[in-house]
């Protein structure tokens, strides 16, 4: 054949309809593919990089350009076209509203970033280990000093409400989880007579003994 059926828009038509199986290819100017476009987008390449409440940030790779093959007309050869995908897509995004960040790869500046990364991780985890170490230390100290402000308030708070001479009893319950409201109910039921409504003027419960409670 000549040069125009076999050169034409770009080679054979590769269709995808199962009831065209079995019948001729048809070759070169025969097949118009100008009227054939997909997505510029490489299937597959999409992938979300960081999500919020309002906004998703995600990052596809797309094919730069597409060039379409010069063809034969009679003995004149009409040249090929180049096809800007990178402005059609921009075009695009910006119809559907979205935010569209040009990004180029940079090996140089990825291997300085990944070295950069890596020393921060080192220096990150030696300062946790040595707040762990340090908490560690300090933790004892800390809850032992947590202990004595709440039995010098125990003792101030008695002395304010039952007056002197001293005469009470301090007496630290271990209550299991969910269980303080019982508790709480049981201690009014044997030593007064508050009820639910009864509130301090700053909302805090009130019961006719004093009641601290702790949780470390």
């Amino acid at each position: 054949k000549g040069a125009a059926d076999l050169v034409g828009f770009g080679g054979p038509d590769w269709t995808r309809d199962p009831s065209k199986l079995g019948e001729p290819i048809s070759f070169g100017s025969q097949v118009d593919r100008h009227q054939v476009r997909g997505s510029p987008v490489v299937p597959g390449t999409a992938q979300l990089v960081h999500s919020d409440d309002d906004t998703m940030l995600y990052a596809v790779i797309i094919l730069k350009s597409q060039y379409e093959a010069g063809y034969y007309q009679g003995d004149e050869f009409q040249p090929g076209t180049k096809i800007d995908f990178e402005e059609e897509f921009a075009k695009a995004c910006r119809e559907k509203r979205y935010v569209l960040r040009d990004f180029k790869w940079d090996a140089s500046a990825a291997s300085k970033s990944a070295m950069v990364r890596e020393q921060l991780q080192v220096e990150v985890d030696g300062m946790k280990s040595a707040l762990m170490r340090w908490c560690k230390t300090h933790y004892g100290d800390a809850f032992v000093a947590w202990m004595h402000i709440k039995v010098i308030r125990v003792f101030v708070e008695s002395v304010l409400r039952y007056g002197l001479p001293v005469d009470f009893t301090a007496v630290l319950y271990k209550v299991h989880t969910g269980k303080d409201v019982q508790l709480t109910q049981a201690l009014d039921k044997a030593l007064g007579n508050a009820t639910e409504d009864d509130l301090e003027e700053d909302g805090d419960e009130y019961h006719d003994f004093v009641l601290l409670k702790f949780e470390p």
